[in-house]
């Protein structure tokens, strides 16, 4: 993480970080009226909105990166194809070296590599069988796509929250229970892109690793929920799975991981809840080699966290999966490494998750019957 990003995610009040970030006051003023102006215009409908005839379902957040959106689609998509739903991801695809619309997986094969679709993308379409993974600059374009082409009946939108062009019928925010506000500024002072107030647009607030949370901050974040949308929040914890190899085609089970010596090498925006879930599996982390959200490893990144495992003594070189798909073959066959395979397992809201997303589909029913009302 850069200096910038960790006084993002630190709530220190400290003289020197304050003074740190006094320059960039202006610009967060700036950019608080934009985002402002911009929620206006399309409040009052003065920026066009698309429908689509398929039910759209949103997964979003205030933060940038790291508030567990990955997991959170994961786990919806999952149940709407549990529904017989034809499910669609549309995806920004960040990180990619493509940036046109561009179909990342059918439903029966992935069809593109991680550095052309990118890597939250392929990760999806990678454990959702059956589910079409979409990319592209503008959701309406590939919502399209997805619905005539092909015959998807249910959207969802990874990280939707602001791209407000194309209408939902649910939005779904996701909040990092341990830390969601990081120091509760806009950008570029802090890590939000849209104040708090912007939770009233919600349909229902998601709570993630709510285990790693500070439990008066949780009845503090409950009380918001509630507040902002009047649903009680889904919780939800990053449970493990499985360790897998680095090809992530061979189970090592999560004990493989119990006592030994680890360096966790991550592309993550908040590696730290990374470093926490492989330390419950009862793991030394002795060592890490972090980089920026998205990252795209090189052979020098890669040689560097095999010395200093060398030099720490580690058994192990763990990574995350969104980190793994990234990864070349040649290095996916290190003996050393593996992979953290990771759910969100709900701990409480499932019910209100579960009418949320019935009533989704059934206004996109209605629209697509032609009967709107």
């Amino acid at each position: 993480m850069s200096a910038l990003e960790q006084a993002w995610w630190t709530h220190s009040t400290s003289l020197g970080q304050r003074l740190a970030l006094a320059p960039l006051l202006p610009f967060e003023l700036a950019f608080r009226g934009v985002v402002a102006l911009r929620g206006l215009a399309f409040d009052r409908r003065w920026l066009g909105v698309s429908e689509s005839s398929a039910a759209v379902i949103s997964v979003g957040n205030l933060a940038v990166g790291g508030a567990g959106k990955t997991p959170v689609t994961l786990a919806i998509a999952t149940r709407l194809a549990a529904r017989g739903r034809r499910v669609a991801v549309l995806s920004r695809g960040y990180g990619a070296t493509r940036a046109d619309a561009r179909l990342v997986a059918d439903g029966e094969r992935v069809l593109l590599t991680a550095e052309q679709g990118g890597d939250e993308p392929v990760l999806l379409a990678r454990r959702l069988p059956g589910v079409l993974v979409l990319c592209g600059p503008r959701r309406a374009e590939l919502a399209a796509t997805a619905t005539s082409r092909h015959g998807a009946n249910a959207l969802l939108l990874d990280d939707g929250f602001q791209h407000r062009a194309l209408a939902r019928d649910l939005d779904v925010v996701v909040l990092d229970a341990a830390n969601p506000f990081g120091n509760g500024h806009l950008l570029p002072v802090g890590p939000n892109r849209e104040p708090h107030s912007a939770l009233g647009r919600a349909g229902l607030v998601w709570l993630s690793r709510v285990d790693q949370a500070d439990p008066g901050r949780l009845e503090r974040l409950r009380a918001l929920a509630l507040d902002c949308t009047g649903k009680q929040p889904v919780e939800s914890r990053h449970a493990p799975l499985d360790l897998l190899d680095g090809t992530l085609t061979g189970s090592r089970g999560l004990a493989a991981a119990r006592g030994k010596r680890v360096l966790l090498l991550s592309g993550l925006a908040r590696p730290g809840a990374f470093r926490r879930t492989v330390e419950g599996l009862g793991a030394e982390v002795v060592a890490e080699r972090r980089h920026p959200d998205h990252h795209r490893f090189t052979a020098a990144d890669l040689d560097d966290a095999r010395a200093a495992a060398d030099q720490a003594r580690a058994d192990l070189i763990l990574t995350t999966e969104k980190d793994a798909v990234k990864l070349p073959p040649e290095v996916a066959a290190e003996p050393r490494l593996a992979v953290v395979r990771i759910e969100a397992e709900i701990l409480a809201g499932e019910a209100a998750l579960e009418a949320a997303l019935g009533a989704a589909l059934f206004a996109g029913d209605r629209r697509r019957a032609g009967n709107p009302h």
